[in-house]
């Protein structure tokens, strides 16, 4: 019904005027509350994109992607960023950036997500965050083309690129477990491109294979993404304790948990194990060097402009949802 549908079945299955639509659309104060969620409802009701009004003309296109992450991810996905830029140059599509978070007042997603539909990009690229199915339910009631990193979701609008971090996670602690080594602890990172709920089920998978339960409460470290705060955290932490491996959601948390364990006598990876998460450049300036899970982030980016790109040309497409490969990078950090 979307393509058939005008400005003026909008007015009038709400019961204003024209100006009163345009206005809504364009992100008027002089609207008020009630009116606003009345004009919004009907556009939802007759599946009728704000976007398209806003262009006046429902097949033009302003060939931009618009990304959507939290400004504390930004470590985690500047390479991906990389990709998505190379790509959508090649394929002449142009990028803008939105931060989820440290932007004042009221609801920063919503009002992020509604800064895209105003901007007209024809598409836009999220990243896995504590947000993300809030964001996920706002460009679905926008029905704006999407591809999501670092979650496994599809809809008639959306794509994904992951990995299987469930998989990862259970690999590494069913190894861990099989030679003997029980006491496992998790950092959980504040933000984290990669799924944590997955991850934290594939230890709980592993431990329930070998017979025993992971204690969620004790086993699993909650942390800041920022290291000035992680560190001291740590550094008081392993005063008292110590542990056969610390698996970390992030290179950068990993890192903290190194130089807190040496700074309180603590042999890496003698007396204890460590391993981190995406193999960025802190796996590598680590001392010893930080063991990691290699994730290809830069590909990742590449394809999911290229999948979002098939989605807004409506072009035949083998899967919405699409994996990628992962592999641990060894260092000095294990044994």
């Amino acid at each position: 019904m979307g393509k058939n549908v005008t400005i003026y079945d909008v007015a009038r299955e709400a019961g204003v005027s024209l100006a009163t639509v345009s206005r809504v659309i364009n992100g008027s104060n002089v609207v008020k509350p009630n009116t606003r969620e009345r004009v919004m409802e009907a556009i939802q009701r007759l599946d009728f994109k704000p976007n398209q009004i806003a262009r006046g003309l429902a097949t033009s296109k302003t060939t931009t992607i618009a990304i959507v992450f939290p400004q504390s991810l930004f470590a985690h996905v500047k390479d991906m960023i990389g990709g998505i830029g190379d790509t959508s140059r090649r394929l002449d599509y142009n990028v803008s950036i939105y931060t989820t978070d440290e932007i004042g007042d009221g609801n920063p997603i919503e009002t992020v997500i509604e800064k895209v539909v105003k901007s007209r990009a024809d598409g836009v690229i999220l990243f896995n965050n504590e947000e993300i199915e809030q964001e996920i339910q706002l460009v679905n009631k926008y029905k704006i083309p999407s591809v999501v990193i670092g979650s496994r979701v599809s809809s008639e609008y959306m794509g994904s690129i992951f990995i299987d971090a469930k998989k990862i996670a259970y690999d590494i602690v069913d190894e861990y477990l099989s030679k003997g080594k029980k006491d496992i602890v998790f950092v959980s990172p504040k933000q984290n491109l990669i799924r944590t709920e997955d991850l934290i089920l594939g230890i709980e998978e592993a431990y329930q294979k070998h017979g025993m339960t992971f204690d969620k409460d004790k086993q699993i470290l909650p942390t800041s993404t920022h290291y000035e705060k992680s560190y001291p955290q740590f550094l008081e932490y392993f005063k008292n304790h110590k542990h056969d491996l610390v698996f970390s959601g992030y290179d950068k948390e990993a890192v903290a948990v190194v130089n807190a364990a040496i700074d309180n006598g603590i042999q890496v990876p003698g007396d204890m194990e460590v391993i981190g998460m995406m193999d960025t450049s802190y796996a590598l300036i680590c001392r010893p060097a930080l063991t990691s899970i290699h994730v290809p982030v830069y590909d990742m980016g590449a394809l999911a402009v290229r999948l979002l790109t098939k989605i807004l040309n409506e072009e035949e497409i083998d899967a919405r949802e699409v994996p990628v490969q992962h592999l641990l990078m060894p260092r000095g950090t294990t044994k």
